[in-house]
């Protein structure tokens, strides 16, 4: 059983349907962190880059992160001793962070329902950084275009996106064709329907 085959059952084994559009994998990524369901994803993702030199792999806050480390992990090993920083972009402003010192744009969350801010720090991302853009979902791909958006003001650019569940119902690559960079999915959950979670038959990486 290859590493994608088994990130696919285990989402299939734990993964929750919520909703006709909802999944929630929260004993996995979004409330309790299964560290080698993240391990999986994060080496899976460090394949798809195999050969390029990345410098920041950037998500958002919370649920990207332990999936971003684990594949910061495997990239650096392969890039030694160029190292990748992981970055995430914040959805609240602290006090730290200076009134003149930061990017900031609109998202909106679709599991809250409401929009959302992301923050990234000036000081943050070196302009011209090589960056692979990570997150846990993909569904309107509005979380990963917004940072897409933040990396550009950065002056960054864009290796490809990531995502570990991409729900292809929703149509999220769409948000992400003006940014010209390779897409890809670890699963693609074609639908939801009658609380079952249907996944694409093909057994590989979608790209």
């Amino acid at each position: 059983m290859t590493i994608v085959q088994r990130i696919k059952r285990m989402v299939l084994e734990h993964g929750r349907v919520v909703s006709d559009s909802i999944l929630s994998v929260d004993t996995l990524l979004n409330h309790r962190i299964d560290y080698t369901f993240s391990a999986y994803c994060g080496d899976a993702l460090a394949h798809l880059v195999s050969g390029q030199a990345i410098d920041v792999i950037f998500t958002a806050e919370a649920s990207g992160i332990s999936v971003a480390v684990f594949m910061a992990i495997v990239v650096n090993n392969a890039q030694w001793p160029q190292q990748a920083a992981v970055v995430f972009a914040k959805k609240s402003r602290p006090v730290t962070m200076g009134v003149d010192g930061f990017y900031v744009v609109d998202s909106y969350s679709r599991t809250k329902e409401r929009p959302v801010q992301l923050y990234l720090g000036k000081h943050i991302m070196t302009p011209g950084a090589r960056v692979f853009i990570v997150d846990d979902f993909m569904a309107r791909g509005t979380t990963l275009a917004a940072l897409g958006d933040l990396a550009l003001l950065a002056n960054a650019h864009i290796v490809g996106f990531g995502a570990v569940i991409e729900k292809t119902f929703e149509n999220g690559r769409q948000e992400l064709q003006r940014f010209g960079a390779p897409v890809h999915a670890l699963v693609q959950v074609t639908s939801l329907a009658g609380g079952q979670i249907h996944l694409a038959t093909d057994p590989g990486v979608a790209g």
